[in-house]
């Protein structure tokens, strides 16, 4: 985190609104990229950020150490996230919305493609497993602290989001 975005979320925890409108805005598109990697809707992404933003607005006052506040944020929207799952059925992610997300001219970009989709066809408990692993960045005992399931069980989770994924690529 730069020396500005401490600056700037002192200015939030101070009250001025401008400044935590530019945090607002330096932190939406992780937070929407994070939505839909777990939710896989242009919609449901966008509602689940705002309920973030809110969140991150009623509570910052309560974050102790200003320097956590990367790791306080991702905490908060990687929760969201998994609540709304919870509440949820899955859904197939329509071409049109990946293709926003992902650009879809360049062979990176269709083969991101190919995974993103892979990653939809996956059980909902294999998709989270695998996405708070890989693009979060959670080690598995955080997985299984913020799961509340077993450390065996995020493994086998993980291993088997894995398989499935090959399986799915290959075919």
């Amino acid at each position: 985190m730069i020396t500005t975005d401490l600056e700037l979320i002192e200015q939030v925890r101070s009250g001025n609104e401008e400044a935590f409108a530019r945090l607002v805005k330096h932190y939406t598109p992780y937070v929407y990229r994070t939505a839909f990697a777990f939710l896989h809707d242009e919609h449901e992404s966008e509602d689940v950020a705002q309920e973030i933003f809110l969140k991150v607005y009623r509570s910052i006052q309560e974050l102790q150490d200003i320097l956590a506040f990367n790791a306080w944020i991702k905490r908060i929207t990687t929760n969201s996230c998994l609540d709304r799952l919870r509440k949820q059925r899955p859904t197939p992610v329509p071409d049109h919305q990946l293709n926003q997300i992902m650009g879809k001219n360049s062979q990176k970009g269709e083969q991101l493609l190919e995974i993103k989709e892979a990653i939809s066809q996956l059980i909902p408990e294999y998709r989270e497993a695998l996405i708070l692993r890989e693009w979060q960045g959670y080690d598995y005992q955080e997985i299984a602290t913020l799961l509340s399931i077993p450390l065996g069980t995020v493994k086998s989770r993980i291993h088997g989001a894995r398989v499935r994924l090959r399986k799915i690529l290959s075919e």
